[in-house]
C-alpha cells in the first residue's frame, strides 16, 4: 500500500512523541545529550506536551504519514510539524531540560540554535520545520520527503522562505529538495567524551530563487 499524508491530531501526540524518541536512539550524540535514566511517563509527557502546543500555537501545522497495511496502532511511520509564520515569529522562550536530559550539553546545543535562529531570521515571515522525525524500522520509503514536500508547496502558495535546521543524517535530504547551506554551527561536547564535533546546518529553501 502506497504510504499516506494526513494531517495529524492531537490523539496522535503520544505516537509522534514514541517516534521521535525512536529517531534520536541511533544518534552518536544522544547518550550525551539525553543520557538518561527517564521517568516511566516520559513519553507521555513528551506526547502531552506536544498535544499542549498543538492547542495554544495557531502556527503549528501537524502532518504525519501513515501505512495502512500495519496493524492499528503502528501505521503513523513519520510525522512532522510546521510552523506558518504569517506574521512575525515569536520571540524565544526560556527552555527547560527535563530528567534524564544533560542540560548543560542541551543548553550548548539547543541555546546556540535558538540564537543562530533570532539572528538569521529573526522577524521574518516565513514557514520553519520545527520537527521531522521517521520511525527508523521505516526510514528509506520516502516519508521524510512527502513530509518535506508539504511544507516546500505552502512556501509557494503563501510566497514565504522556509527555513530548518538539519542535522547531518537528514542534510542530504533537504539538500535534494532544493535547500541550501545558510552556516553550520558546531558545538564542542568532548568534555562529555564526544569525539567529533556536534554539527547542525541552519538550511533556507526560497521558492523565488528556485524559480529563477
Amino acid at each position: 500500500m502506497p504510504l499516506e499524508l494526513q494531517p495529524a491530531t492531537e490523539a496522535d501526540a503520544r505516537r509522534a512523541a514514541e517516534i521521535e524518541s525512536a529517531a534520536y536512539g541511533p544518534n552518536p550524540f544522544s547518550q550525551i545529550l539525553f543520557p538518561g535514566p527517564f521517568p516511566p511517563e516520559a513519553v507521555a509527557g513528551r506526547g502531552a506536551q506536544l498535544a499542549a502546543e498543538l492547542k495554544k500555537d495557531p502556527t503549528v501545522r501537524w502532518l504525519k504519514v501513515v501505512d495502512t497495511d500495519l496493524p492499528e496502532g503502528e501505521q503513523m511511520i513519520a510525522f512532522a510539524k510546521w510552523h506558518i509564520y504569517i506574521e512575525k515569529p515569536p520571540q524565544p522562550t526560556p527552555r527547560s531540560f527535563g530528567s534524564g536530559c544533560n542540560a548543560e550539553a542541551c543548553e550548548l546545543v539547543f541555546g546556540d540554535l535558538a540564537k543562530l535562529r533570532s539572528r538569521i531570521w529573526g522577524d521574518k515571515h516565513c514557514v520553519y520545520l520545527s520537527l521531522l522525525h521517521t520511525d527508523p524500522k521505516h526510514q528509506g520509503r520516502g516519508a521524510g520527503s512527502i513530509l518535506t514536500k508539504w511544507g516546500l508547496e505552502e512556501a509557494k502558495r503563501l510566497n514565504l522562505v522556509v527555513y530548518l535546521e538539519s542535522s547531518p543524517a537528514a542534510h542530504s535530504l533537504y539538500k535534494r529538495h532544493g535547500f541550501r547551506d545558510i552556516e553550520v554551527l558546531t558545538a564542542d561536547l568532548s568534555k562529555w567524551g564526544a569525539t567529533e564535533e556536534h554539527k547542525t546546518w541552519s538550511m533556507k529553501y526560497d521558492p523565488s530563487e528556485i524559480a529563477s
